[in-house]
Protein backbone atom coordinates (compact mmCIF):
# COMPACT_ATOMS: atom_id res chain seq x y z
CA UNK A 1 0.00 0.00 0.00
CA UNK A 2 2.87 2.36 0.74
CA UNK A 3 4.30 1.79 -2.76
CA UNK A 4 0.98 2.66 -4.41
CA UNK A 5 0.60 5.78 -2.28
CA UNK A 6 4.19 6.78 -3.11
CA UNK A 7 3.61 6.45 -6.88
CA UNK A 8 0.29 8.34 -6.68
CA UNK A 9 2.05 11.24 -4.91
CA UNK A 10 4.92 11.15 -7.45
CA UNK A 11 2.39 11.12 -10.33
CA UNK A 12 0.38 14.01 -8.90
CA UNK A 13 3.59 15.96 -8.24
CA UNK A 14 4.82 15.34 -11.79
CA UNK A 15 1.53 16.44 -13.34
CA UNK A 16 1.45 19.52 -11.09
CA UNK A 17 5.01 20.50 -12.12
CA UNK A 18 4.16 20.00 -15.83
CA UNK A 19 1.05 22.18 -15.56
CA UNK A 20 2.95 24.93 -13.72
CA UNK A 21 5.86 24.71 -16.19
CA UNK A 22 3.59 24.94 -19.25
CA UNK A 23 1.74 27.89 -17.71
CA UNK A 24 4.98 29.77 -17.07
CA UNK A 25 6.23 28.98 -20.61
CA UNK A 26 2.98 30.13 -22.24
CA UNK A 27 2.87 33.34 -20.20
CA UNK A 28 6.51 34.30 -20.78
CA UNK A 29 7.07 33.19 -24.38
CA UNK A 30 3.73 33.23 -26.19
CA UNK A 31 2.02 36.33 -24.83
CA UNK A 32 0.32 37.94 -27.84
CA UNK A 33 -0.48 41.10 -25.88
CA UNK A 34 3.12 42.29 -25.97
CA UNK A 35 3.43 45.34 -28.25
CA UNK A 36 6.72 46.03 -29.95
CA UNK A 37 7.59 49.67 -30.62
CA UNK A 38 8.72 50.22 -34.20
CA UNK A 39 11.35 52.79 -35.13
CA UNK A 40 10.05 56.07 -36.51
CA UNK A 41 11.66 55.76 -39.92
CA UNK A 42 9.71 56.68 -43.04
CA UNK A 43 9.82 55.32 -46.58
CA UNK A 44 9.27 57.81 -49.39
CA UNK A 45 6.74 56.57 -51.96
CA UNK A 46 6.90 57.41 -55.69
CA UNK A 47 3.91 59.75 -55.35
CA UNK A 48 5.77 61.87 -52.80
CA UNK A 49 3.91 60.57 -49.75
CA UNK A 50 5.64 58.72 -46.92
CA UNK A 51 4.72 55.57 -44.98
CA UNK A 52 6.00 54.39 -41.61
CA UNK A 53 6.72 51.01 -40.06
CA UNK A 54 3.80 48.98 -38.73
CA UNK A 55 2.67 45.52 -37.65
CA UNK A 56 4.30 42.88 -35.47
CA UNK A 57 7.38 42.68 -37.70
CA UNK A 58 7.74 46.49 -38.00
CA UNK A 59 7.64 46.36 -41.80
CA UNK A 60 6.98 49.46 -43.89
CA UNK A 61 3.33 49.93 -44.76
CA UNK A 62 2.63 49.61 -48.50
CA UNK A 63 2.64 52.73 -50.61
CA UNK A 64 -0.79 53.87 -51.80
CA UNK A 65 -1.94 52.00 -54.91
CA UNK A 66 -3.21 53.75 -57.96
CA UNK A 67 -1.03 56.74 -57.36
CA UNK A 68 1.35 58.44 -59.72
CA UNK A 69 4.86 57.16 -60.21
CA UNK A 70 5.77 60.82 -60.76
CA UNK A 71 5.64 63.34 -57.95
CA UNK A 72 3.68 66.55 -58.33
CA UNK A 73 6.94 68.49 -58.23
CA UNK A 74 8.38 66.45 -61.13
CA UNK A 75 5.19 66.97 -63.15
CA UNK A 76 5.17 70.70 -62.37
CA UNK A 77 8.76 71.02 -63.64
CA UNK A 78 7.78 69.39 -66.95
CA UNK A 79 4.63 71.57 -67.16
CA UNK A 80 6.54 74.79 -66.51
CA UNK A 81 9.18 73.90 -69.08
CA UNK A 82 6.58 73.07 -71.78
CA UNK A 83 3.43 75.13 -71.17
CA UNK A 84 4.59 78.30 -69.48
CA UNK A 85 5.91 81.28 -71.39
CA UNK A 86 6.68 84.77 -70.03
CA UNK A 87 4.14 85.88 -67.45
CA UNK A 88 2.06 82.67 -67.45
CA UNK A 89 1.46 80.70 -64.25
CA UNK A 90 0.29 77.27 -63.09
CA UNK A 91 -2.25 76.49 -60.40
CA UNK A 92 -2.19 73.49 -58.05
CA UNK A 93 -1.86 70.03 -59.61
CA UNK A 94 -4.37 67.20 -59.64
CA UNK A 95 -3.57 63.59 -60.55
CA UNK A 96 -5.98 61.60 -62.76
CA UNK A 97 -5.52 57.88 -62.02
CA UNK A 98 -7.49 56.79 -65.11
CA UNK A 99 -5.43 58.69 -67.68
CA UNK A 100 -2.23 58.66 -65.60
CA UNK A 101 -1.83 62.40 -66.08
CA UNK A 102 -1.19 65.44 -63.88
CA UNK A 103 -3.45 68.45 -64.56
CA UNK A 104 -2.41 72.01 -63.69
CA UNK A 105 -4.78 74.93 -64.17
CA UNK A 106 -2.92 77.35 -66.41
CA UNK A 107 -3.23 81.12 -66.32
CA UNK A 108 -2.06 81.85 -69.84
CA UNK A 109 -1.67 85.21 -71.53
CA UNK A 110 -3.26 83.77 -74.68
CA UNK A 111 -6.83 82.61 -74.08
CA UNK A 112 -9.75 81.28 -76.07
CA UNK A 113 -13.33 82.37 -75.41
CA UNK A 114 -15.26 79.79 -73.35
CA UNK A 115 -12.09 77.82 -72.56
CA UNK A 116 -10.29 77.09 -69.32
CA UNK A 117 -6.72 76.01 -70.16
CA UNK A 118 -4.80 73.33 -68.29
CA UNK A 119 -1.29 71.99 -68.74
CA UNK A 120 -1.53 68.18 -68.83
CA UNK A 121 1.56 66.09 -68.06
CA UNK A 122 1.58 62.43 -69.12
CA UNK A 123 3.16 60.12 -66.57
CA UNK A 124 4.07 57.52 -69.22
CA UNK A 125 5.64 59.82 -71.83
CA UNK A 126 6.79 62.53 -69.40
CA UNK A 127 5.59 65.17 -71.87
CA UNK A 128 3.12 68.04 -71.45
CA UNK A 129 0.55 69.78 -73.61
CA UNK A 130 -2.12 72.45 -73.17
CA UNK A 131 -5.69 71.20 -72.96
CA UNK A 132 -8.05 74.10 -73.54
CA UNK A 133 -11.10 72.45 -71.85
CA UNK A 134 -13.57 74.38 -73.97
CA UNK A 135 -17.25 74.10 -73.10
CA UNK A 136 -20.51 75.37 -74.48
CA UNK A 137 -22.11 75.61 -77.85
CA UNK A 138 -20.12 77.18 -80.66
CA UNK A 139 -22.33 79.69 -82.47
CA UNK A 140 -22.74 79.16 -86.23
CA UNK A 141 -20.87 81.52 -88.55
Amino acid sequence: MRKILFWIIVGIGTVTLLVIGLGIYKFNFTNDDIHIACTEEAKLCPDGSAVGRTGPMCEFAPCPHGRSMMTQEQARTIAERTCIKGGDALGPGTYNENSKTWWFDANLNATREGCNPACVVSETTRTAEINWRCTGLIPPR
